[in-house]
């Protein structure tokens, strides 16, 4: 009786593979896993033999070998071998793909294990592209990869598919073109109203612009959306996360952190958000670890290395801002961010010699995008100090008819009073009270344009509809959207004006505590 009972059971065992010994061991490791113990996971699978490991066991083995435990070290080359396993089997595992991107193989060289993989499926043209754009993600060109994905959505069948807007739109935002990425995201939400990672990046460009195109009822019917979820994932997490930072509720928002963190341990925006919420907190030491963690992670983002220069120099580091500013150029080297943020760095250093180098890097940044905005405003800010020409006053003039901010149209309005043309002086700080009816530095330019030229009749008679029309002015604020441009003057300008103004201490202190030795000389034949 016995052995006909072991007789059956070995029969069962033979005819069906999940009581095979392969999938057994892949069970006992997923336990292992489970539980935080990777090593011992990872000693599980090894134990069966490469020619009886399935795709999901390679799967599984290269994912614990590439990330590793969440403090841990990570096995690359081993897991390098494992996701190429994968391919050959599964040459459309396009998250595979993705993970060999990161660590660094080359595009080319997936490529063609894809088209010589074991089953090769038709129609599949776009798959080269897709490959292209994610290498050229990875490898910091993130303007190449937008272009890339674009080609890939005017010129195949893959047009308003949801995973290559949301690819789209992360490669503009990467790159720093947010006005273009908040487009794709509200494409995105238009098609599928439940897409959580959407809703979340959507208020990370409100954060970063003080204020995006989209209606904040839309953005409070959103997070409405979300709040109403019963099962919460990483996503859900991070979008609750970030509106309690841009209300200012910085200890809560970490909170809610962690519990995406723990959820996710490698979701890049909440590594980037932990950072940010603790250089709110101005707790800079813990935030320069946050933004450390993060790069290990994701090093193509250059939100990274803007924290971490925030975090310098609000603890008055600043021979590593500097070091930090010439290697994110090296990295970012068709990027305008990265000429901007050494600009910015250079135009806040007290010697004049330094100084007159920012506009030069300025003109960089705007060489490569002509509308970038930050540069814009640097370029705004070099002339307070200098002096404005009629080109810059030009250039100024062209580009807040595309982006008509306040930040620029008080500059705008502050460099018209200080040439004695008061009629335009006029007219730019109206349009920014349209904007912001609350901003200070409107109205105290309105209030020196009216006593500096009192005399002047053209003048009194726009203080007197200045006067007159007070009650208009109130009455802008039910019409317009308040928008908080305080921060705009700091560091990369509009892109983070809380981690600008939190790092306002370090720089006022920078005149007394700097040593000029501690900076680069910037010669003028310098190019990266």
């Amino acid at each position: 009786m016995m052995r006909h009972k072991n007789a059956v059971l070995v029969a069962i065992e033979s005819s069906y593979p999940e009581f095979g010994d392969a999938e057994q061991r892949r069970r006992a490791a997923e336990c292992y896993r489970q539980i935080g113990n990777t090593d011992m996971a990872i000693e599980t699978l090894l134990q069966v033999p490469p020619t009886l490991r399935s795709p999901r066991i390679n799967l599984m083995l290269a994912r614990l070998q590439h990330h590793g435990s969440r403090h841990g070290t990570t096995k690359k080359s081993e897991a390098v071998l494992a996701y190429k396993e994968v391919i050959r089997e599964c040459p459309m595992a396009l998250q595979v793909i993705e993970a060999l991107l990161e660590l660094g193989v080359n595009g080319n060289e997936i490529n063609s294990l894809v088209m010589h993989a074991a089953t090769v499926p038709d129609h599949f043209d776009w798959l080269s592209k897709w490959i292209k754009a994610l290498a050229q993600m990875f490898n910091f060109k993130h303007s190449d990869a937008s272009q890339t994905f674009l080609m890939l959505h005017d010129n195949t069948t893959l047009r308003c598919n949801e995973h290559l807007m949301m690819a789209l739109g992360k490669c503009l935002y990467y790159n720093g073109d947010y006005f273009q990425a908040e487009d794709i995201f509200s494409s995105t939400l238009c098609a599928n109203p439940d897409n959580v990672e959407a809703i979340g990046l959507m208020a990370v460009l409100c954060g970063q612009e003080g204020g995006c195109e989209q209606d904040s009822a839309d953005m409070d019917y959103l997070f409405a959306k979300v709040s109403s979820e019963v099962k919460y994932t990483a996503s859900h997490w991070f979008a609750h996360a970030q509106l309690l930072y841009d209300e200012g509720k910085f200890e809560r928002g970490l909170n809610f952190v962690e519990k995406c963190l723990d959820s996710e341990p490698r979701n890049h925006e909440a590594l980037i958000l932990r950072g940010r919420l603790l250089i709110a907190l101005e707790r800079h030491t813990q935030a320069v670890c946050a933004f450390r963690t993060a790069q290990m992670v994701a090093p193509y983002r250059f939100e990274i290395y803007r924290g971490l220069f925030h975090s310098y120099l609000a603890q008055k580091r600043f021979k590593e801002a500097n070091a930090l500013c010439n290697w994110t150029i090296r990295l970012f080297q068709n990027s305008p961010r990265s000429f901007t943020m050494f600009g910015r760095t250079l135009f806040l250093f007290p010697d004049p010699r330094m100084r007159r180098t920012a506009r030069k890097f300025a003109e960089k940044s705007l060489k490569i995008n002509h509308i970038y905005t930050p540069a814009v405003n640097l370029i705004a800010d070099i002339c307070q100090v200098e002096g404005p020409t009629k080109a810059i006053i030009k250039l100024l003039e062209k580009h807040v008819i595309i982006f008509p901010k306040v930040n620029l149209l008080n500059h705008l309005g502050d460099i018209m009073r200080k040439q004695k043309e008061p009629v335009k002086a006029m007219e730019y700080y109206y349009k920014a009270l349209r904007q912001d009816p609350k901003s200070k530095r409107t109205l105290r330019g309105l209030r020196l344009l009216a006593k500096s030229d009192d005399e002047s009749p053209v003048l009194d008679e726009s203080d007197d509809i200045g006067m007159d029309n007070q009650q208009s002015i109130n009455d802008l604020t039910t019409l317009c959207e308040a928008t908080n441009a305080q921060g705009a003057e700091g560091a990369e300008s509009v892109e983070n004006s809380r981690e600008a103004s939190s790092s306002a201490a370090a720089r006022s202190g920078q005149e007394e505590d700097v040593d000029e030795h501690d900076w680069i000389d910037v010669p003028d034949g310098m190019s990266y």
